[in-house]
């Protein structure tokens, strides 16, 4: 019988470990064949600043304009890239449909 082979991996955290919220992510394959994974969060546009009506008694009234060098639309804010080679994007794959199926399990028996 072949003696069972372990080993520990301790998982630790950098010094610049974050958690951020994700909404969505891209991908696209660099010129020298890695994977560039990029992950953001989406939300309106924040308005530079905006221009008020003023009542006599120097209260602010109804919201003319925003300013001209204010942002409309949705603003997509990129919080991390990775880089990928093909093995790691296979495991992270197989990662996911994983944790997929494991998420599909418990609300199926809710």
């Amino acid at each position: 019988m072949a003696n069972k082979r372990e080993i520990t991996i301790h998982n630790l955290k950098s010094k610049q470990y974050r958690e951020v919220f994700t909404d969505g992510a891209s991908l696209g394959i660099t010129p020298s064949g890695y994977f560039h994974l990029n992950f953001f969060a989406q939300r309106n546009a924040i308005p530079k600043g905006m221009v008020f009506d003023v009542n006599d008694k120097g209260e602010l009234g109804e919201m003319k304009s925003l300013t001209s060098n204010s942002k409309t639309g949705i603003i997509r804010e990129h919080e991390i890239g990775l880089y990928l080679d093909l093995k790691t994007c296979e495991s992270l794959r197989e990662l996911l449909d994983q944790k997929i199926e494991e998420y599909k399990k418990i609300i199926n028996k809710k």
